[in-house]
């Protein structure tokens, strides 16, 4: 790899740390605002937020990286499309990294509201009265239910969702698509509505970045093991916005592919 190339890969990266970031610094602070402010967000209008901040980060990268944002949708991109498999890890640990550092800066804005929830509700960090604060930055499934329907849920969202993604993105779409000027817009909407739509049924994450760099972060900050597993004794339920994801795009892909094939 010569220096050209090290320079290109190194800007693809700064762009996907960055994309992934915004993402995480817009939702993960609504439902801060939300949770210890007097301003309530509905789900409708944080879903919302979540749909606009990919939008923004799309238009934000999508010239410079090709907007994956999503570790999920780099590894679909590279078993299903011919993306070079050298950028996989790179783009996967700038994502991650991003949605980690984020939640670092977004900790930080929130961190006296946050002490003022904690003096006020006697709550301890790291413990399970602790797991009211990470819903905030995390992404934990409804324990009450099954870690087969939750992660059926999971499955179904992303696969829904990079079938929407690629017909957007095909070439012989509609003529007001041409121009892409729409389809971060258009991206957006379903991301909010997916969201609208199942989030009542399991929490969802659509991004393993999106769960994992918040995870990550609170487990330094004194939720330990409780951040991955949510309080809950079966450590599979902390797989489950990692890994559905990434099985429900690659199947989307496969279904997608398979019926243009026909």
């Amino acid at each position: 790899m010569n220096i050209y190339q090290k320079k290109n890969i190194i800007k693809k990266c700064i762009f996907e740390f960055l994309g992934t970031g915004l993402i995480i610094f817009f939702g993960i602070s609504c439902l801060a605002t939300s949770k210890l402010t007097h301003i309530k967000f509905n789900q409708f209008e944080i879903s919302c937020i979540w749909g606009l901040s990919v939008a923004l980060s799309i238009y934000l990268t999508s010239t410079i990286s090709g907007a994956h944002l999503n570790p999920a949708i780099t590894i679909f991109f590279w078993l299903f499309s011919k993306f070079n498999k050298k950028k996989v890890l790179p783009y996967v640990f700038s994502q991650i990294l991003g949605s980690f550092f984020f939640t670092i800066i977004v900790y930080y804005f929130y961190s006296h509201l946050l002490n003022i929830f904690i003096k006020k509700n006697n709550i301890i960090i790291g413990t399970i009265e602790s797991i009211d604060l990470a819903y905030i930055f995390c992404v934990y499934p409804n324990y009450h239910k099954s870690v087969i329907y939750d992660s059926i849920i999971e499955i179904f969202s992303n696969t829904l969702f990079i079938i929407i993604l690629l017909e957007l993105n095909k070439n012989k779409n509609n003529f007001f698509l041409k121009d892409k000027f729409i389809t971060p817009i258009l991206i957006g909407c379903a991301i909010c509505i997916i969201n609208l739509v199942m989030n009542p049924l399991s929490n969802i994450s659509l991004n393993p970045a999106r769960d994992l760099g918040p995870k990550i972060f609170l487990s330094l900050m004194g939720w330990g093991a409780l951040s991955f597993t949510g309080g809950n004794n079966n450590i599979l339920y902390c797989f489950i916005p990692i890994i559905g994801p990434i099985i429900g795009s690659n199947l989307g892909g496969w279904i997608h592919k398979n019926i243009n094939n026909h």
